[in-house]
């Protein structure tokens, strides 16, 4: 057994095909009553992470009680309802609680992982030149 600081576990995730480009695409179980996978774009230039209200809906998240906000984006400003604490799950990196804002103004097959929480929780490095994102967790 070595001795000494472990490196850091980090997961390495090839860039996926989508809409005829390569985008840093990663899956994610979103954990509610129900666990549900999605495929969200790691989005640095997101404030907060997005995802489609039917997202909520099959992971038996409840958004009576979420505030409601505006959200201002390209396309203009879209209505959303924030969760302050969803847990996510991160193949190989494990578990995270992070705001999530639902909105139905966002395509169902694809959500945005923005920077609050996610960032903050995270090391992320964009490999453009090898269609690559490299994860490791920032507390280790």
């Amino acid at each position: 057994m070595r001795k000494g600081k472990a490196n850091p576990k980090e997961k390495v995730f090839p860039y996926t095909m989508y809409r005829e480009r390569y985008y840093p695409i990663i899956p994610v179980v979103i954990e509610g009553r129900e666990r549900t996978v999605i495929y969200a774009l790691v989005d640095s230039g997101a404030t907060v992470s997005l995802f489609h209200t039917g997202v909520a809906e099959d992971a038996g998240i409840d958004l009576d009680d979420a505030e409601q906000v505006y959200l201002a984006g390209v396309g203009g400003y879209v209505r959303a309802y924030i969760k302050k604490r969803v847990r996510i799950m991160v193949e190989g990196l494990g578990s995270i609680t992070i705001p999530v804002a639902f909105t139905e103004y966002i395509a169902s097959d694809i959500a945005l992982l923005g920077r609050q929480g996610f960032f903050e929780a995270y090391e992320i490095t964009f490999r453009e030149w090898e269609r690559k994102l490299v994860i490791r967790p920032r507390n280790t």
